[in-house]
């Protein structure tokens, strides 16, 4: 197995799917409409209102390009932090909002930071004068500018009202290229911007950072750090045929997934794999199956995907054992499928 077969069999990088909601509620807003690209990413809309989902950032940043066009919108990152409610980051979200400050909230971030993603670093700069909330890029993952875009004002607009307008950056710098209509980020921000930075970051000045909150509310923050800690454990240890689905999934798009390979990505051999899933009560074929069967039902609804190319992208050799396992799994050949739950 080679280093660059290593490298794209690892579980993917992922976020919550709170954000992608978001997304779809600032497309539907411009006027456009979200489901479309929902139904080509084959993204299950229930899975937006689950909050404990999760999405492959691969598919949020397919997302992010797709509303980006769809919109004609540069600036979407931005509007999308208007619709990032109090509980989009689960319990997160409100812990911010009771917090004692600024700094006193950006620790919060810092330490629970992936569950929102886990595809960037979260960090604190401390300068003598003014300090930053940092979001490093990690080696060998990557996302969308439109991410960081409402990463950026939504730490802005947090502050912002919370503070009643008193607490403002005090500059700015992002890692994307200037936009072609640089307004709407003047006009947000209202500070120095520097683009094609090496890194993203937003600066606030140390008085700023240290200005109480009038929400403060210090017993409720702690219990919500305690509800945060749970779904912290929750994300940090799925159970283990979870992250092979996930694996499978991801693989799936690379091809048949093979159990050995799938294995190595979790540093064990194709035996000890087996092992884990049947503590579970499972095992990696009956899990290739699920995933196979649940793919088929969302690429059918994709009007530009021929069955033959479904097959193929389920890691089936020939078409045809596409439609006898689909027969097997619904009653029914793709086609039929289609004609019956009225999918053109």
């Amino acid at each position: 197995m080679t280093l660059k077969d290593k490298n794209i069999t690892k579980v993917e990088s992922t976020t919550i799917a709170s954000w992608a909601l978001a997304v779809c509620r600032t497309i539907d807003a411009s006027g456009a409409s979200s489901q479309k690209i929902l139904d080509e990413l084959a993204i299950d809309p229930s899975v937006l209102i689950d909050p404990n989902a999760r999405l492959p950032v691969s598919q949020m940043t397919l997302l992010w390009r797709k509303a980006v066009t769809l919109t004609g919108d540069e600036a979407i990152g931005l509007k999308v932090a208007n619709f990032v409610q109090p509980t989009s980051f689960n319990a997160l979200s409100f812990s911010l909002l009771v917090s004692e400050s600024l700094n006193d909230a950006w620790v919060r971030v810092k330490r629970y930071y992936s569950i929102i993603s886990n595809v960037l670093e979260m960090d604190i700069e401390h300068g003598e004068h003014e300090s930053a909330l940092c979001f490093n890029k990690i080696a060998g993952r990557h996302y969308a500018d439109e991410a960081i875009d409402a990463f950026m004002a939504t730490s802005y607009l947090m502050a912002f009202q919370v503070s009643h307008g008193q607490i403002i950056p005090y500059r700015l710098e992002l890692e994307r290229r200037q936009p072609f209509d640089s307004k709407p980020f003047n006009d947000l921000f209202n500070c120095p911007i520097k683009y094609a930075a090496n890194s993203n970051k937003i600066y606030y000045s140390n008085t700023a950072l240290q200005r109480p909150f009038p929400s403060a509310n210090r017993q409720l923050a702690l219990s919500n750090d305690e509800a945060i800690q749970a779904y912290f454990q929750t994300i940090s240890q799925q159970a283990f045929s979870k992250k092979v689905t996930e694996a499978i999934t991801f693989s799936m798009t690379l091809g048949n997934p093979l159990r050995d390979t799938v294995a190595q990505s979790f540093h064990m051999s194709s035996r000890n794999l087996q092992r884990k899933l049947r503590q579970e009560g499972t095992s990696f074929s009956e899990l290739v199956e699920n995933v196979r069967k649940e793919l088929a039902i969302k690429y059918l609804a994709n009007n530009q995907l021929a069955v033959i190319d479904i097959s193929f992208r389920l890691g089936f050799k020939d078409p045809s054992n596409f439609t006898r396992a689909f027969k097997r799994w619904h009653g029914l050949s793709p086609l039929q499928y289609k004609q019956r739950h009225k999918v053109k």
